[in-house]
């Protein structure tokens, strides 16, 4: 009995086919041109399989076989070979003409809208945007889609040369920009700035971003000479004119400037700072000197007077006292002197 209920079972299930996941639903989705989309459609049960299935496109009211269209060629994928039951489709390349609704039909059907934003430029049709660069050096001319994610289906710079509009990019169709142009940021889909090295004043003039006949942006690009670097210390640039201006000045001020006294270095202001440091510090040191030896001077001088004035007062200490002899019967009587040194 058990069997009997597996046998059925497994006939229901194989006359049901494969049921779609999303069967009977819309699904919304967007994508970018020059990117690659997913549109999925797959069986429910991952045990059944699809005998057959078919996509379809349709737009403006027209229904088309993806895999009959040749527009898709080279740009359709399945992924059934590997899972039977995964029937989606993968869309490389994508173009705006490819936005639209996609039917994905076994027995049931599933709907994917599919929505293709492409590159509209930023700054369309406008003209006279104003660059600047100087010789020898490099410079980017701003373009860009708004959708940065979006690659145009084609892009193209041109270069205006005598009453004619000249090719520089993807195709040099001159040789004054050969091998100095490139798109600056190659990650980037949207960003189509172009980068132009090694100027001169030849690569001064109108230059033309365009990805298609409606879109299109102009610049002017003016190319000055570089800026000279004065060697003075101070990392200032002033034009080329102005510097030979400064060099046709009168000599009498060009004396005057040689006859003034250049600033200091800071090498130089440093090695001054040490010299009146050691000056300031040996100053107390010499007073020090001076003030022992002067001192000792007069201290042996003092002695010097002293010791004189001693011996003239021991001079001047030499007092005189009389002495008198009294006359007796046998000696006459008389008066005599004799020094007498007495200390004080």
């Amino acid at each position: 009995m058990r069997d009997h209920l597996y046998l059925f079972v497994f006939m229901i299930h194989f006359s049901t086919g494969c049921i779609l996941s999303d069967e009977g639903q819309v699904t919304v989705m967007t994508a970018y041109t020059g990117a690659s989309v997913l549109l999925p459609c797959s069986c429910a049960d991952p045990r059944s399989t699809a005998d057959t299935f078919t996509w379809r496109f349709q737009s403006g009211g027209r229904w088309t076989e993806v895999f009959e269209d040749e527009k898709y060629r080279g740009r359709r994928e399945l992924f059934n070979e590997g899972s039977p039951r995964n029937l989606s489709l993968l869309i490389s390349g994508l173009r705006t003409e490819d936005q639209g609704d996609y039917t994905c039909t076994t027995k049931q059907h599933t709907t994917i809208r599919l929505t293709v934003k492409g590159c509209n430029l930023a700054q369309n049709r406008e003209s006279g945007t104003e660059v600047t660069g100087y010789s020898g050096e490099s410079v980017v001319l701003p373009c860009s889609c708004s959708e940065l994610l979006a690659k145009p289906e084609q892009i193209r710079w041109t270069y205006y040369l005598v009453n004619n509009y000249k090719e520089i990019y993807p195709n040099e169709e001159i040789d004054l920009h050969k091998n100095r142009v490139k798109l600056l940021n190659q990650t980037t889909p949207g960003n189509l700035s172009l980068h132009i090295s090694a100027l001169t004043v030849l690569h001064g003039g109108v230059y033309i971003c365009s990805v298609s006949s409606e879109q299109y942006s102009s610049y002017t690009l003016h190319v000055k000479e570089k800026p000279h670097i004065q060697t003075d210390g101070l990392s200032t640039h002033q034009p080329s004119h102005q510097t030979r201006e400064l060099t046709h000045q009168p000599s009498h001020q060009t004396r005057e400037r040689a006859s003034s006294p250049s600033p200091p270095s800071p090498q130089h202001t440093h090695q001054y700072v040490f010299i009146m440091l050691g000056v300031i510090l040996s100053v107390p040191l010499l007073v020090f000197i001076y003030w022992r030896c002067r001192g000792g001077r007069n201290v042996k001088k003092k002695k010097t007077s002293d010791d004189e004035e001693l011996r003239k007062q021991d001079d001047q200490d030499d007092l005189y006292s009389t002495v008198v002899y009294v006359r007796t019967a046998s000696t006459p009587a008389h008066t005599s002197y004799a020094p007498i040194k007495v200390k004080r």
